[in-house]
């Protein structure tokens, strides 16, 4: 009799979701749960997985309409959450022993406090709600990926992933960019069910103009945050060319960065580029001295080959605060000091602002996060990166004489600090509307953390002294 109700439930819920949507989307289903099953089991599993959709599937919404709309990402989260949480009691994160532990918990605390207060600015929209939270569990993923990053192994195989995945992205991105235009918007409008738009202006161009230069955007939707992706895998990536123990063989590291750098320079992100050529540099300088040798080349091909003319021009324009973009973007930090001055402490919050002349938006990171959260928002994220990297110099005479781990390591600091310099001219690494990019950051943030604890872990087990946890 119970065998009989389950199969009679089961067959009156099928019947009625077939009514109510496309019984084809319910065939999408099955590889959907196949995947969870998959996933749920082992918490690096979900790892990659999260990996996978922020590469590839960054913006996918859930074809099916409920309150609310999760995207892949949202449920892919949510499943790297409790894959971990099942195994929690054997995988605790100590907070304190952790190098951004509490300045980062007073940072969720100061965006928790000031979304609250910031509530009467504007009406509060479930989407607002949603893409809050999304933040939140973003900057709190952090403990999740060092409690899951316990040791070398992991670590190895997770970068691996990220590895292949930005270059397949980076892939994705420059077949649609050389695709024929009527094909590139025909393909990516067969997306649209998915919360991705459709029609010509799935092709991004600078200033929205089909007369000047296209911009890669893969299946990113933007081109900027796309670079910024590009820009992080990229970072990942080149100590992998020049450490004697590379992740994975050395013509896959170096195809694996020549599409990423290609798709990058089709973005035509400038703040992306600036980010990885300064920590490409900064790299050259204090490890890889061939690495100096391969930027001063890529630099003289780019100034003379006259397939990087635009390019060169652009950045140039851009310097000169000639091009409409620049002086766009010059009313922009204009207009967000004159908020920042009304409201110095707490911002406006993440709604809206209470006054009709003043607007959330600006191309700085650090100015948006004043807007919304105020000065004490901007002090307590310079804590954490001033945390964060204080920990990176202590770190250094140590991981220096570690071939593979200092490896990812010096890749994954040196990500975080290509996004302090990109999000100079840019703001996605911390904007509610670019949850892929914000979970991005304190992903590899994540990263970077776990492969000191290992390290203090495998020093302190050869000394014969407790380890860090």
């Amino acid at each position: 009799m119970p065998l009989v109700l389950a199969c009679l439930a089961a067959g009156v819920t099928v019947g009625l979701v077939s009514a109510l949507v496309n019984p084809l989307i319910l065939l999408a289903f099955v590889p959907i749960i196949a995947v969870t099953v998959w996933a749920v089991r082992d918490e690096e599993r979900a790892l990659w997985l999260v990996i996978f959709v922020i590469g590839i599937l960054p913006r996918f919404a859930t074809p099916v309409k409920f309150v609310l709309t999760p995207t892949f990402l949202d449920l892919t989260l949510v499943l790297l959450f409790v894959a971990w949480l099942i195994r929690a009691p054997s995988q605790p994160v100590h907070v304190r022993d952790t190098p951004i532990g509490l300045p980062l918990l007073g940072l969720i605390v100061v965006a928790i406090l000031t979304f609250i207060i910031g509530l009467p600015n504007g009406a509060l929209t479930t989407l607002i709600l949603r893409r809050f939270v999304e933040m939140v569990l973003s900057l709190a993923l952090v403990f999740v990926i060092i409690a899951i990053l316990r040791d070398q192994a992991t670590v190895e195989r997770a970068m691996r992933v990220f590895i292949l995945i930005g270059a397949l992205a980076a892939l994705i991105g420059i077949t649609f960019y050389v695709l024929p235009d009527a094909l590139a918007i025909r393909l990516l409008s067969v997306l649209s069910p998915f919360g991705y738009p459709s029609g010509p202006e799935v092709l991004r161009y600078i200033r929205d103009d089909p007369a000047l230069m296209q911009r890669a955007t893969g299946l990113w939707i933007d081109f900027n945050a796309f670079g910024g992706y590009l820009m992080i895998s990229s970072v990942l990536t080149l100590p992998q060319l020049f450490t004697r123990k590379p992740l994975l063989p050395r013509v896959v590291i170096l195809l694996s960065l020549g599409l990423m750098s290609l798709a990058l320079v089709l973005t035509v992100s400038r703040g992306a580029m600036l980010g990885l050529l300064c920590v490409a540099l900064f790299m050259g300088v204090v490890r890889y001295r061939r690495l100096l040798v391969l930027v001063i080349i890529v630099i003289a091909f780019t100034l003379v080959l006259p397939q990087t003319r635009d390019l060169v021009a652009h950045f140039a324009d851009g310097f000169a605060l000639r091009d409409l973009a620049t002086q766009m973007r010059l009313g922009e930090y204009k207009d967000a000091i004159r908020l920042i001055e009304r409201y110095p402490l707490l911002g406006v919050g993440f709604a809206d602002t209470p006054d009709v002349d003043l607007y959330i938006g600006v191309s700085n990171m650090y100015l948006l996060i004043a807007q919304q959260m105020g000065l004490l928002g901007v002090s307590a994220f310079v804590v954490t990166m001033t945390a964060f990297f204080y920990s990176a110099i202590r770190a250094w005479p140590v991981m220096r004489r570690d071939e593979s781990l200092g490896a990812i390591w010096l890749g994954a600091h040196g990500a975080v600090a290509a996004v302090l310099i990109s999000g100079i001219f840019d703001h996605y690494f911390f904007n509610i509307d670019f949850h892929n990019s914000v979970m991005l950051l304190w992903l590899v943030i994540g990263v970077a953390v776990s492969t000191w604890l290992i390290r203090q872990r495998q020093q302190g087990g050869a000394n014969g002294q407790p380890s860090a946890w």
